[in-house]
């Protein structure tokens, strides 16, 4: 097969698509990626009404905290966003322009009514997004976006949080709103009851609701560090933690115990259940983040304690990726890219999904991490800015685009160096690109 360096822009219509070029792609292979249709691993994609209205005056607010240089709101690349979902003619960030286009992207929302977010996965060529959120969301109906529970708000029986207005405060919170739904103001008063009660209750309804999952945001608190204790460890300290749960009675170690204890539970019986689970695994953007704790390995031995639950570690651990590859040899332990294709340009995250092929090719999968800028200020504790143009439907079509170009590199120079075959590098494309998600979540069509 001839090599020749190419990538489509992705605009979501055929007869728009403008055709450039990354040394190294093979053109053929890189097309058939391009005009595949995907099913997003993992994403964050917003109910409609969610996302903070946007202030003309000031169309773009950015938050306080340095980002990583894609994550900036100023990127470029928003300007082709705009242009291939929107029909932004400009190439700039005018604010005069962007209230004219934030009317458009509006429009186009009440245009397409309760049918706009599938239309969005039109346009970005995806069958599907597993949409991670703590609710169903009747504006992303699971046909087309199969829900993730999220599971977090599990572990946080307790406050306990050096930063007492943080995110975790948040996790709490959530934590006294599902409470409700059980008609209860209060934890159960045992360890054990508090399991069957409210987590593995949430889990079983969530499951009969639907669910194809759980997923934990963990580094974003605390480590990944998950220490194994008897139950005749914690129940003296759930017993602490319960008679000042409102006041953050517990130090944080004692409070990381339970968690530990409580992750382990939850991590057997999801297994059972048959629900997978997503991890998130490496680099955050937060203001108190600690990159270190956030390393795979430090799951190991729950791999192998929970051996017959399927775990997906996300953004394939970027920084670690050879610690999270090297991890995919454990038969219940999957990996993807969403969010490396927006921590890193295209050639970058080719090396990473290259390692992962080279290793375990049907353990690889596609995914966005398609997020909107909402979520800085939800992850980081301070008040949300209102970023319209910054929602998870740009990000999906940067994050996609760069997505399948990393893919075509990839493949091409495996190819190129003669390690696999062209009939093999279409097989992969199928296996990263939509089956093994559907096998890992056990998806349906």
């Amino acid at each position: 097969m001839r090599l020749r360096a190419v990538f489509g822009r992705q605009t979501g219509n055929p007869q728009e698509e403008q055709v450039m070029y990354l040394t190294g792609a093979d053109e053929g292979l890189q097309r058939e990626i391009d005009a595949f249709v995907a099913i997003d691993s993992h994403a964050h994609p917003q109910p409609l009404g969610a996302e903070p209205a946007g202030v003309a005056e000031s169309p773009i607010q950015p938050y306080e905290f340095e980002l990583p240089k894609r994550m900036r709101p100023y990127n470029p690349e928003y300007l082709d966003a705009w242009s291939a979902l929107w029909g932004y003619e400009h190439r700039d960030f005018e604010p005069g322009h962007l209230a004219n286009l934030m009317e458009t992207k509006a429009s186009i929302m009440a245009s397409h009514g309760l049918a706009y977010n599938p239309w969005v996965l039109d346009r970005l060529n995806l069958k599907s997004m597993v949409n991670i959120n703590a609710d169903i969301q009747e504006t992303l109906p699971m046909a087309r976006f199969p829900w993730c529970m999220h599971a977090e708000w599990m572990l946080w029986p307790f406050l306990c949080d050096p930063m007492p207005d943080g995110p975790s405060r948040r996790l709490f919170d959530t934590m006294v709103r599902k409470l409700k739904q059980f008609d209860r103001e209060d934890v159960p008063g045992t360890v054990d009851a508090y399991l069957e009660q409210v987590v593995f209750a949430s889990l079983r309804s969530g499951k009969e609701s639907g669910a194809i999952g759980i997923k934990f945001n963990t580094p974003y608190s605390r480590d990944l560090s998950f220490g194994s204790y008897d139950r005749a460890d914690i129940e003296p300290l759930y017993a602490k933690g319960r008679r000042g749960r409102k006041q953050g009675t517990l130090s944080p170690s004692e409070h990381k115990a339970i968690q530990d204890y409580v992750f382990r539970a939850i991590a057997l019986e999801a297994g059972r259940l048959d629900l997978a689970v997503q991890m998130h695994t490496g680099i955050g953007a937060k203001r108190q983040f600690r990159v270190s704790g956030s390393n795979p390995l430090l799951m190991e031995t729950v791999f192998r304690e929970a051996s017959q639950t399927r775990f997906l570690l996300l953004h394939g651990g970027w920084p670690f990726v050879t610690e999270t590859v090297t991890l995919t040899s454990y038969a219940n332990v999957y990996t993807d890219f969403s969010c490396a294709d927006l921590f890193q340009y295209p050639r970058s995250l080719s090396n990473q999904i290259r390692q992962a092929l080279e290793w375990f090719p049907e353990k690889l999968m596609y995914g966005t991490d398609a997020y909107s800028d909402v979520a800085f200020g939800m992850l980081s504790g301070v008040p949300v800015r209102a970023n319209p143009l910054h929602g998870w439907e740009e990000k999906a079509w940067m994050m996609d685009r760069t997505g399948r170009q990393a893919l075509g590199l990839a493949l091409s120079g495996m190819m190129a160096d003669g390690h696999i075959s062209g009939r093999e590098a279409e097989a992969y494309i199928g296996m990263v690109m939509r089956n093994t998600v559907k096998e890992f979540h056990r998806l349906e069509g």
